[in-house]
């Protein structure tokens, strides 16, 4: 019961951000969406803060566990592609998730509300970096990555460049569909086709 109804909060909380920004909602309003008493909601969370770190650590989990399982490739190359697409692939299903990020980064964009929260939520986004820069150092170690890439400063940037532009796409995906000549998925895998080559020993190969 207790696992439900943190679950009930946290998908109350969830929609809310998604309705009305992340700097609009109140515990009001969770309560109410969740249809459970302030009372009840301080069982199990002390503020909004808790609430959303929980969410976006959720997210973050899942997309890591996908990415994971999808890594079939014979090297480090083919590996970081197969980490690109699936990336692609879960924008394509769960453009919500992109959109919650978006919000969250936003919100928290000076600093984190407490430095527990702040200790959680590095701890897996340095999971996501920590598996690209593996990757990176498997490709450079089998011949597939050039050699002069480094591994711990591409993994920061690669992420930041997929993260930052998947949650601006799927942040303004209504005015996209408007404004801008190109297909929202066709420029996400055509920049993952970019990176992978970038880095490719052999271009042709990406």
């Amino acid at each position: 019961m207790r696992q439900s109804r943190r679950e009930q909060i946290m998908e109350a909380a969830y929609e809310l951000v998604l309705e009305k920004g992340l700097i609009s909602i109140t515990i009001v309003d969770i309560v109410k969406k969740a249809e459970i008493s302030r009372v009840t909601l301080y069982k199990y969370y002390s503020s909004i803060h808790e609430i959303v770190f929980d969410i976006q650590i959720r997210i973050l989990n899942e997309m890591s566990d996908l990415l994971g399982e999808k890594l079939k490739g014979k090297d480090g190359l083919e590996k970081l592609h197969d980490y690109f697409a699936t990336f692609v692939r879960m924008y394509q299903t769960r453009p919500d998730y992109f959109r919650f990020a978006a919000m969250f980064d936003q919100f928290y964009q000076s600093s984190y509300p407490t430095p527990e929260l702040e200790d959680r939520y590095q701890s897996f986004t340095k999971q996501g970096i920590d598996l690209i820069e593996q990757i990176i150092e498997e490709g450079k170690g089998d011949g597939s990555i050039r050699a002069e890439t480094h591994p711990a400063m591409m993994a920061q940037i690669l992420s930041h460049i997929m993260m930052g532009t998947t949650q601006r796409i799927a942040a303004r995906s209504e005015i996209y569909k408007t404004e801008s000549k190109v297909d929202s998925e066709e420029m996400l895998n055509y920049l993952a086709d970019f990176l992978t080559t970038s880095l490719a020993v052999d271009p042709s190969r990406a």
